[in-house]
């Protein structure tokens, strides 16, 4: 007796629905790609308890001819692609004809919708999966679908759902990202009558972003403007201190498609390397463009996950995108505390957040306090979390005074051996129209407070460096320079660091021995699964090499190919940078100072160490006088 036999079309699209339809979320998603492919400018999403009990999704489009409403929920049924060689060149958010057969299996369907050509709208009235009515009705030019009980007909995936605010959420954060991919169309979302989402629909970023994460947040972003022949790369980035603590807040869309995908959020956390502290991450709404024949759409059955045909290339260009606009712009706090704001979309609880306050306690010293601060009207940029401060060891002004020796200033002031350090009783100026655009203002130190903190003035105000992580920086820089530019030597190991791989981490790494080689990282095989370390970059000495090394190995292998070896040397030289940098309680000369102050203006990039943590605070010269009451 025959065992397989075909499947019925009721049976099949429940099935698809568990692929394609595994939460109200996801009723959203398919229903507004579908208005968004018809062309509306205008879309509404009404939600009922979490939508279990009802979603609508109204739209201005183009609507559907009245001989097409049946067909469009029969299966595979599209417009979009007509033959085989469209799946190479998806340029519409849906394309599979899945979407409304899927819905309609395991839910009650009503929908009306009227083309521009037609006097009278078509009405459908689908019961889990089969047509109960269908005939006229009048209806507005577009399509007003309704889905109700979903999940109604298979009681066991309407038992793992999660609970009401857990599938808003998810609906909630969905609605939020199409509003930043398509700043063109105005969105609202309601959940039971409750205004959640609303958009303008003017076309402008910056306002979409407001409407989802608030008017404080667009103030802390940078524009990004970036393309090549094949990559073209706009939205916004937000600011260093303005991160979170999980990637949620990262958006990427290709092609205005809103993605899930590691490989832009490692090249978007690539370009703040340095710019954040460990655990923190970036802010931003990056859209991509490409030839769609370069990206493959068709890769999982929610559409969330794509595939690029060239992955370095991708990767590079969303990294240099974010990095050339952080370049542009100059981040150095305040140092004065502001009202308190949040950073929610709406419809999450208000974050607070804390920041130092300089504090006057008894003359001639200065204590910090943490104060809930973030940015106010103005441009000023504000960190918005607890920075993270190294204190070694608290300032004990019972022991003298420790001076850094005459060389290690020398070492500070100039990096060329050739120039000499300035007369110690010359005072420190600064140009105050400088020959040379450098991203901080030139300033000269007066001051040193507590063993740590070097206090500055400019024409600009008050500033205050971490001693340091300023010190670090430059040393970071000093490193990172000899590595670029390849002037690094090998470093024998006396004792060979011996790697023991499996066979297919040991085909990976035998492609990449030579390019190790060019770094002075020397790797042979021994036999078998196993390698051998043999040297490594000289501008590891004086740190913990066999550490380092086995570090670097794991990283190296884990990271495959999308990360060269320099971008991971490169991150070992901060524990050397911070283990070679003046710490705590090291006080310095005028002249040290100066020369530290110099060498910081010269970087590219001075406001943050390699940890990501800011160097300088700043306090304007009308902060002064208001805090003095000298202005009002």
């Amino acid at each position: 007796m025959a065992k397989i036999r075909v499947m019925d079309d009721l049976l099949a699209n429940k099935i698809a629905a568990g692929e394609v339809v595994e939460r109200p979320a996801s009723v959203v998603k398919e229903l507004v790609e579908n208005a968004l492919d018809a062309g509306a400018t205008e879309i509404e999403i009404e939600l009922v308890q979490g939508g279990l009990e009802l979603i609508r999704v109204a739209d201005n489009g183009s609507g559907i001819d009245s001989e097409d409403v049946p067909v469009a929920f029969e299966r595979h049924a599209t417009s979009k692609i007509m033959e085989d060689k469209d799946l190479f060149k998806i340029s519409t958010l849906g394309f599979r004809g899945e979407a409304l057969p899927s819905i309609a299996a395991v839910s009650r369907v009503e929908m009306k919708t009227r083309t521009e050509n037609e006097t009278a709208g078509s009405f459908i009235r689908i019961e889990g999966g089969r047509i109960q009515e269908i005939g006229v009705t009048a209806a507005n030019k577009g399509t007003d679908i309704f889905v109700r009980d979903l999940f109604f007909n298979t009681p066991a995936r309407l038992k793992y759902l999660k609970s009401i605010q857990t599938e808003l959420g998810h609906a909630t954060d969905y609605i939020e990202r199409m509003a930043l991919a398509r700043p063109d169309v105005a969105f609202r979302l309601t959940h039971n009558s409750r205004i959640l989402v609303q958009t303008a629909g003017d076309g402008k970023l910056p306002h979409a972003v407001t409407a989802v994460y608030g008017r404080e947040t667009v103030k802390q972003m940078v524009d990004v403007e970036w393309e090549n022949y094949d990559y073209r790369i706009t939205g916004l980035a937000g600011y260093p201190e303005l991160n979170r603590a999980n990637r949620n807040h990262c958006t990427f869309l290709v092609n205005g498609r809103y993605v899930k995908s590691f490989q832009l959020f490692n090249a978007v956390q690539a370009a703040y390397h340095t710019r954040l502290p460990i655990h923190r991450y970036p802010v931003c709404v990056l859209h991509l463009q490409l030839d769609p024949t370069l990206v493959d759409v068709n890769v999982h059955p929610t559409k969330l996950e794509v595939r690029f045909s060239e992955e370095k290339d991708v990767y590079a260009a969303v990294q240099s995108a974010v990095q050339s606009a952080l370049e542009r712009s100059t981040f150095i706090p305040k140092a004065l505390p502001r009202t308190p704001q949040t950073f929610s979309s709406g419809n999450e609880p208000a974050v607070k957040s804390t920041q130092s306050e300089l504090k006057l306690d008894n003359p001639g010293r200065i204590r910090y306090s943490e104060q809930e601060s973030a940015t106010d009207s103005s441009n000023h940029r504000i960190p918005k979390h607890p920075v993270e401060r190294i204190r070694e060891t608290k300032p004990d002004f019972s022991k003298p005074v420790e001076r850094i020796p005459v060389e290690a200033a020398m070492d500070l002031y100039r990096p060329d051996d050739k120039e000499s350090v300035p007369d110690r009783e010359q005072e420190p100026v600064y140009d105050s129209e400088p020959q040379v655009e450098h991203p901080i203002p030139r300033f000269r130190p007066i001051a040193q407070a507590l063993g740590m903190y070097v206090i500055a003035e400019s024409e600009e105000g008050l500033f205050i460096i971490d001693q340091h992580a300023a010190h670090e920086k430059v040393l970071f820089e000093k490193f990172s320079k000899r590595l670029q530019e390849k002037k690094i030597r090998p470093l024998p190991l006396l004792v060979p660091l011996t790697l023991e791989l499996s066979p297919s981490e040991g085909q990976k790494l035998e492609k990449q021995l030579q390019m190790l080689a060019e770094y002075h990282m020397e790797v042979e095989q021994f036999g078998g699964g196993s390698f051998l370390v043999r040297s490594v970059p000289d501008i590891w000495s004086g740190l913990d090499i066999q550490r380092l090394a086995s570090e670097f190995m794991d990283e190296f292998l884990a990271e495959g190919s999308l990360k060269d070896p320099r971008s991971l040397i490169e991150d070992k030289l901060i524990t050397k940078a911070c283990k070679s940098a003046i710490k705590a309680n090291q006080w310095l000369s005028m002249p040290e100072m100066t020369a530290l102050c110099d060498q910081l203006s010269e970087l590219e990039n001075p406001f943050t160490c390699p940890h990501g943590r800011p160097i300088i605070i700043h306090m304007t010269t009308y902060d002064l006088e208001k805090q003095f009451k000298r202005v009002m």
